[in-house]
């Protein structure tokens, strides 16, 4: 058999086959498409939930600063009212035993003296 009868037997069949293929071909381009789509849609549902948990945390974190800020002003306020107490006390102390008070005063700044010369 010639070459030119075997090209037009094949003719048919590669018609044939190019449609399958193409068939094939689409139907493989709808569903790349489609999980395509389905991957957009995931991530853009990933998208909102790291953005919700993101702004959860910064509430969060918003919260406790404000209550570690609450506690410090409370605290400060705390050792400001002791200090005015001791200040009165020694106030009070000083007036009521004036030689003493100089005594003490200086036998701390002696010793602090000794204690920075020492080095």
């Amino acid at each position: 058999m010639s070459e030119a009868s075997r090209s037009k037997k094949n003719a048919p069949a590669a018609t044939g086959n190019t449609a399958d293929l193409e068939a094939r071909l689409a139907a493989l381009r709808s569903e790349i498409d489609g999980i395509l789509e389905a991957m957009a849609e995931q991530a853009d549902a990933e998208k909102e939930e790291a953005a919700k948990v993101t702004e959860e945390a910064k509430t969060a974190a918003d919260d406790i600063g404000e209550e570690v800020l609450r506690e410090a002003r409370r605290a400060l306020k705390q050792i400001h009212k002791q200090a005015a107490s001791l200040e009165k006390t020694l106030g009070v102390q000083t007036r009521s035993n004036p030689l003493q008070s100089l005594l003490i005063a200086f036998g701390l700044g002696f010793i602090v003296s000794l204690l920075m010369t020492r080095r």
